[in-house]
This record gives structure tokens, sequence and C-alpha cells, in this order.
């Protein structure tokens, strides 16, 4: 459960909609504790699509885009493509 003060929705605001839960969510499927394979990472995004759907978020879709497009950069991969988060190999601070 977020916490209230950080704000895990990227790109967008996560007061509205009640985003920034469904984010925190979003990326915790993707991060340290999260991960796993290709399927894995589509299961999250579509996840967060459908919740965001059924808060009636105008950006659902657009987030669902984004998080196809882009979200193997951040996602938590065990072994295939690579092992581990992209964006930490480049930028191990985030």
């Amino acid at each position: 459960m977020p916490d209230g003060k950080r704000q895990y929705c990227l790109f967008m605001d996560g007061r509205k909609y009640d985003r920034n839960e469904g984010c925190h969510a979003h990326d915790l499927a993707y991060g340290i504790h999260g991960g796993g394979s290709e399927k894995d990472r589509r299961a999250a995004d579509l996840t967060l699509y459908r919740r965001m759907r059924e808060k009636g978020d105008p950006m659902a879709f657009a987030a669902l885009f984004f998080t196809t497009v882009y979200g193997w950069f951040f996602f938590n991969y065990h072994g295939t493509p690579w092992q581990g988060q992209l964006v930490r190999k480049i930028f191990p601070r985030y």
C-alpha cells in the first residue's frame, strides 16, 4: 500500500483516479521482489490497464501503450533477455 507521499506513477498525476495505488502494485510486480519472464511483464501491464479502466481512468490505454513499449527497461528479468533490471545496470541509484 502506498504511503501517500511517494509518487509511483511516472508522467501521470497519481492522485487522480486512485492511480498511485495501481502504479505501486505495478512497480512491485516489475521490481526487485517481482519480475520474471516476458509473460509476467505482460500480465503486470494488463493488470494495471484493467484496474485503470475499472476506475474510469481516461489514461488507461496510454499507460498500457507506454508500459508495453518501454517497460522492458524497468522490468526485473529472471534470466532472458538479461538478468535484473536494465535501468539499474545503467543508472545504479535508480
